[in-house]
């Protein structure tokens, strides 16, 4: 049997100048079908290369989305978080504000409270005159106060009533502890408004002057010793 001529085919490359003569390449079948293969083959890369080159660039973008969608969200929480951090500050500055202004008017009462018990008071609630030249009673510091008939004795001073002495013929004495270490004693002929053990504040009444008993007696008592009312005492009260 007679062998088979492979088959060969001409490639033709015609230059556009007419001087350049026509240039022949003879190549084989299967030549040309391995180049025609190499081609596709090249070709198929080159557009799988650029299928991955593009899914890669579109999961970088879906990534930088992401990046910036949570870089938002995180701004957001931080602008929440700046904003609720500044509304509680301004709670706290008013809840501390609000404690600072109780613990003030907590002093401040317990204070006044402790100046309550305190005898600086003015004995006699109305007009009265003193004698600069009478300072002693049995021997005591004293103050020896003048008032009109009707006018009343009242308590320097928040305290208890701790002992009444006397009676209407020598007179009545009246000793108020005031629970600080001060006592005030008052004396005068008129009947006592009050009796042992009653509480009195800076308004109780002790006394009423009466016509013929127009003069009170009164006394401080300090740490146990008697001490001029004077340097303790409103006088303007």
């Amino acid at each position: 049997m007679r062998k088979k001529d492979k088959a060969h085919y001409k490639i033709l490359v015609v230059s556009d100048r007419e001087k350049n003569p026509i240039k022949q390449f003879l190549i084989s079948f299967e030549v040309l079908i391995a180049f025609c293969a190499v081609i596709v083959l090249l070709w198929t890369s080159m557009l799988i290369y650029c299928y991955l080159l593009t899914e890669e660039r579109n999961i970088s973008n879906k990534h930088v989305k992401t990046y910036q969608v949570q870089n938002e969200e995180l701004s957001k929480q931080n602008t929440d978080l700046i904003k609720e951090n500044r509304e509680l500050q301004e709670k706290v500055t008013i809840l501390s504000d609000t404690v600072n202004n109780k613990v003030y008017q907590e002093e401040k009462r317990e204070a006044e409270m402790i100046q309550s018990y305190i005898p600086i008071g003015f004995p006699i609630k109305g007009a009265a005159s003193y004698n600069e030249e009478e300072k002693q009673l049995e021997g005591k510091p004293a103050v020896i106060f003048q008032a009109s008939s009707g006018t009343s004795v009242i308590a320097t001073a928040n305290g208890t009533v701790s002992s009444i002495a006397g009676n209407a013929e020598v007179g009545y004495i009246v000793m108020i502890d005031h629970g600080n270490g001060y006592y005030t004693v008052y004396r005068n002929n008129a009947e006592p408004r009050v009796k042992e053990g009653d509480s009195v504040t800076g308004e109780t009444t002790l006394f009423h002057i009466e016509t013929g008993n127009e003069t009170l007696g009164y006394q401080i008592i300090h740490e146990e010793k008697f001490i001029d009312p004077l340097s303790l005492m409103d006088i303007n009260g």
